[in-house]
């Protein structure tokens, strides 16, 4: 079986890339920015001064996979439609169908 893609399938698997590693950069970022990685040390909340901060990977690992997820689908559609609308103008244009 030869499997061939045409232009709309790359365009939408470029999508799914790079939707993946934008969300995943996003999650990382929102689980050190909400806390939700973050495991309090004596003095935590003094980072800055002297404190230090310990990170849980596993939930900065967690967070990445789903935020490249979201982001893999939600680019993805997003490229669907515009190829679709696209296909739609140009079939309006030329009075195809």
């Amino acid at each position: 079986m030869k499997l061939s893609l045409n232009e709309k399938h790359q365009e939408i698997m470029k999508g799914i890339l790079q939707g993946a590693s934008k969300g995943g950069i996003a999650g990382a970022a929102a689980s050190l920015a909400t806390g939700a990685a973050v495991i309090l040390t004596a003095p935590a909340w003094l980072p800055f001064v002297g404190g230090t901060m310990a990170v849980s990977a596993a939930t900065v690992s967690a967070w990445t996979a789903g935020g490249a997820a979201i982001g893999a689908v939600g680019n993805a559609t997003r490229r669907y439609w515009n190829i679709k609308k696209q296909e739609t103008i140009f079939k309006k244009e030329f009075g195809i169908e």
